[in-house]
């Protein structure tokens, strides 16, 4: 009997663990915009500010952080330290045991780690290391690294209480589902785009899962948007009474249990639409505490006409003030994207202004600029104690998210070992410093670099096919997410208008850009019978070249769609389809989220994927190339041949014979001179 309760009890703690781990909730570095960070001389630090959210129990949490060191160390004298809060938690000898060997380090948490405002832990990763005996001789080598993986995670357990208030922006984001109406229109559409576009803001690896509700459904832990008409009986019921030309945005308990449901609702098209724009608004979400918003006013902020700008600050691309301190080279990174210009430049130019320490005698420095990796500035820092001038970027350096590293590279004179350790320092002025963006390159073959910036540069409009109207929620959600992904962080949600296309004509878009989520069969195609350079109402074959060898042939796969981006007239346009009838949802995510990943830096106009992106292939298809062929179609060459091929090969065997005998005729010749 003993035995008995005793893998009973062995078989309750095992369920325990599993279920507790079920609803630990992973929160990686990735998640929260950090690169995999280095740390490379003898000595460095690398700093992390890690978002919290209100109902993540801290007490009962811990952080896993992935660091990989140099191969040769010497592990007697190397050695990484943790600090939370500037108090130092944890330290480890750094020592490697395979070729891609990655330390784990598991670190529990505590809420004394939690800044004052209860949003953030700061984390500090110091690093000593060396190879030789002692430090001092290994300041130049280059094998002295570690680097800091950005797979590192917070894994957060779940509690009922909130450790702060929540504004309606968290409370958001909290949830990891939407559901639109079974009947949903275009403003169901937008709303349920731009709840997902708020919620991929998380730092959180959970899927975002949309679905379709109808009046008699029963709904929880969901955010749940359309006409108070629309929604489940039991939810409008526990709804406040608003006024025609108003909108609401309610956080509900409505079973009385520890289910929630997020209402986004309005009492006629006018007031929902408030709603959507308010949702829009930063500032007003990020200031909003009350569980319960009834809108008035709510103004929307479009895609239209957006001005080039000319000069962002380093400060205004997330640069930050920062004194650079140490021996050998010190680097700072900034990363830009031409999202922020909305096109490319035909000048760039980096207005850079430091200060610095004073070189000794003897000691060498030197101050370098890099653009992905390129170097294209290198100045001696001999005598000065600042650096202020211009420098050139070549624009055809440029992709879709560049890296602009300054490093300020100092070597001391003499033998440290011998003479002492001395510190360099440098500064660079964020407020000061800038990007100048001048002109704009003329685009003779659009492609999917000049996304999403040419959509950015003009009025807006997405044109879709009704019938797809309620399965596109999280594809408008990726749409509206990449096309307001800039550097500079914004007040705002820029949102497109919207129409469908049995309403929308060429003539009506004469001064806007378009994006279209079409049915294959769509009457609105033949717009672009002549434009498009896939006509995929059709099946199709892609050749790699024009010796014939198939690339890509296209029957019905059920999973797969086609995005295309070409000019007609005045307006650039992005066609997107699913190519088969089912998963049509997984389809045009799948494609959206292809061309819009930096693979789209290559110069192509046509993308297919499928498998949700997991598969994806792109091309160039310039006009009149000939390089698509279509099932049952026949080429110009393929008639000639259909209609003279008996012709032609009695021509070629008269060739043949013609040549036997001038052969035979000129060896004949050559014997009887020999």
């Amino acid at each position: 009997m003993k035995s008995k309760l005793t893998l009973l009890m062995l078989f309750a703690l095992t369920m325990s663990g599993l279920f507790g781990q079920e609803y630990a909730q992973l929160r990686s570095l990735e998640d929260m915009g950090y690169r995999n960070e280095s740390i490379t001389g003898i000595a460095g630090a690398l700093t992390y500010f890690l978002k919290l959210q209100p109902r993540d129990d801290i007490n009962n949490s811990k952080l896993v952080l992935k660091v990989r060191p140099s191969q040769v160390l010497n592990k007697n004298i190397s050695a990484v330290t943790v600090s939370l809060r500037d108090e130092p938690v944890f330290t480890q000898r750094l020592e490697f045991t395979a070729l891609d060997s990655v330390m784990t380090i598991e670190i529990p948490l505590d809420k004394r780690f939690v800044q004052p405002d209860g949003r953030f832990i700061k984390m500090r990763v110091d690093a000593k290391m060396a190879m030789s005996d002692e430090y001092c001789k290994d300041v130049d080598n280059p094998a002295i690294w570690l680097t800091v993986r950005n797979s590192s995670f917070l894994s957060l357990r779940k509690q009922d209480a909130a450790s702060f208030n929540y504004s309606l922006k968290e409370t958001i984001l909290e949830y990891n589902r939407i559901s639109t109406p079974k009947s949903a229109d275009l403003d169901d559409l937008l709303s349920g785009g731009v709840l997902y576009a708020l919620i991929k803001q998380k730092a959180s690896l959970d899927e975002i899962v949309t679905d379709n509700y109808s009046e008699s459904d029963t709904v929880s832990n969901t955010i749940i948007t359309g006409l108070i008409s629309k929604l489940p009986a039991f939810i409008r019921n526990q709804l406040p009474d608003i006024q025609n030309g108003q909108g609401i945005i309610m956080n509900l308990q409505p079973y009385g249990d520890s289910r929630h449901v997020l209402v986004v609702s309005g009492k006629d098209q006018e007031g929902y639409k408030k709603a959507i724009n308010t949702l829009c608004n930063y500032k007003i979400i990020n200031s909003s505490f009350s569980t319960k918003m009834v809108i008035d006013n709510g103004i929307p902020h479009y895609f239209d006409k957006n001005p080039l700008p000319v000069v962002f600050s380093l400060e205004e691309l997330g640069g930050t003030p920062r004194i650079m301190e140490g021996i050998g080279a010190l680097k700072t990174n900034y990363a830009f994207s031409l999202a922020d210009y909305n096109a490319i430049p035909k000048k760039l130019t980096f207005h850079l202004e430091a200060m610095l320490s004073l070189l000794n005698k003897g000691d060498r420095g030197f101050l370098n600029v890099y653009l992905n990796e390129n170097l294209v500035f290198s100045t001696d820092l001999h005598d000065k104690t600042s650096f202020v001038g211009d420098i050139d970027l070549k624009p055809y350096l440029l992709t879709k998210n560049n890296s602009l590293v300054v490093e300020m590279r100092f070597h001391g004179a003499g033998n440290i070992c011998k003479e002492g350790f001395a510190n360099f320092f440098g500064f660079i002025d964020v407020k000061t410093s800038s990007l100048i963006f001048s002109g704009e390159k003329a685009n003779e073959f659009y492609n999917f670099f000049n996304y999403p910036g040419e959509f950015r540069k003009r009025a807006l409009k997405f044109i879709v096919s009704p019938s797809l109207i309620p399965q596109l929620a999280s594809s408008m959600g990726q749409l509206i997410t990449q096309l307001n992904t800039t550097t500079v962080v914004a007040n705002y949600l820029s949102i497109p208008e919207m129409v469908s296309t049995d309403k929308a004509s060429m003539e009506d878009l004469r001064n806007y850009n378009a994006i279209v989520l079409t049915h294959r069969n769509d009457a609105f195609i033949k717009n672009f019978s002549t434009s498009l350079p896939v006509q995929f109402n059709k099946d199709f074959q892609l050749y790699k070249d024009v010796s014939g060898q198939t690339s890509y042939s296209i029957n019905d796969f059920a999973n797969s769609g086609i995005a295309q981006i070409f000019k007609q007239g005045q307006t650039t346009f992005l066609v997107v389809t699913s190519l088969g009838d089912s998963l049509v949802s997984d389809a045009f995510e799948g494609v959206i989220k292809s061309f819009g990943s930096q693979y789209s830096s290559i110069e192509s106009n046509v993308c297919v994927a499928n498998s949700k992106g997991k598969s994806n292939f792109f091309f160039k298809l310039p006009d009149n190339s000939g390089i698509v062929t279509y099932r049952g179609d026949k080429n110009s060459l393929a008639i000639i041949w259909n209609n003279y091929k008996f012709f032609i090969l009695g021509g070629l065997v008269l060739l043949l014979i013609a040549a036997f005998f001038f052969v035979r005729k000129r060896v004949k010749k050559s014997q009887e001179i020999i």
